[in-house]
């Protein structure tokens, strides 16, 4: 039988983690350190008045189009060139991408945030292993559904928590395929992610990233060299790679 109501999820909130822990002691459950700030699963009543109180934030296009939503992560508002990712994973390596500098990303996966952001572990050359560059690059991201609650194994703490470290804005409750038709009408087109309380639309221009030297933003500032630790083979001699940095990624190394 399922009963259906809305006191239900919350009733069964504690059985659920209690058997998904037994069925796999590696799965992170739900816990105040990985979750955002919500209403309490106790007491379903404070859902309407959290729900009233949430931040408003727009993503403002130049060709006058506008698109409503939530702010989570950094709230301040800020400009960029809009750009789309179609990914279905990867969204900490999609925001470490230098390649993004400059550029508001609007993800069109439906829900993003449910496996929150691994920790800054590095490999054996000293790089983040599960980044690609040392911070975020792109100035916001858009989502459609934001998820308050990270639960993977390897989440150390939200999106939003990261996203406010780093000073990232973001929004949430966009729909963000009609943002990407939008895009691939026009072709490139300039942004403005504007959050309630911080500078509106008509105290920021357009800023267009693209005229500026992004790759002296992004790149090395000293010449690095990688070693990886040699195997079988330590008798012939190493073979060099030189690679010039214009915005390489961790992987790329």
């Amino acid at each position: 039988k399922v009963k259906i109501g809305l006191a239900t999820p919350f009733a069964r909130a504690g059985e659920r983690r209690a058997v998904m822990a037994a069925l796999d002691p590696e799965t992170t459950m739900p816990t105040k350190e990985n979750s955002d700030d919500r209403p309490s699963s106790d007491d379903p009543r404070a859902l309407p008045a959290w729900l009233e109180s949430r931040k408003r934030a727009s993503l403002v296009l130049a060709d006058g189009s506008v698109f409503h939503g939530f702010s989570f992560g950094h709230s301040e508002s800020t400009t960029g060139e809009v750009v789309f990712n179609t990914g279905m994973v990867g969204y900490p390596e999609s925001l470490t991408d230098p390649s993004y500098a400059g550029q508001i990303l609007v993800i069109t996966f439906p829900l993003i945030g449910n496996y929150g952001v691994p920790s800054e572990e590095r490999d054996a050359l000293g790089l983040l292993k599960h980044f690609e560059s040392e911070k975020i690059h792109l100035k916001a991201v858009v989502i459609q559904d934001y998820s308050f609650v990270s639960s993977h194994y390897t989440s150390k703490r939200t999106l939003s928590e990261w996203l406010k470290v780093q000073g990232i804005p973001g929004i949430y409750g966009v729909d963000t395929r009609a943002v990407t038709k939008l895009i691939r009408q026009h072709g490139a087109i300039l942004g403005k992610v504007v959050v309630q309380g911080s500078t509106p639309a008509e105290g920021m221009e357009f800023e267009d990233p693209n005229a500026q030297n992004l790759s002296a933003q992004v790149s090395r500032r000293a010449k690095e060299i990688f070693e990886p630790q040699r195997g079988d083979d330590s008798g012939k001699p190493p073979v060099h790679i030189l690679a010039v940095d214009c915005g390489i990624k961790n992987n790329i190394i």
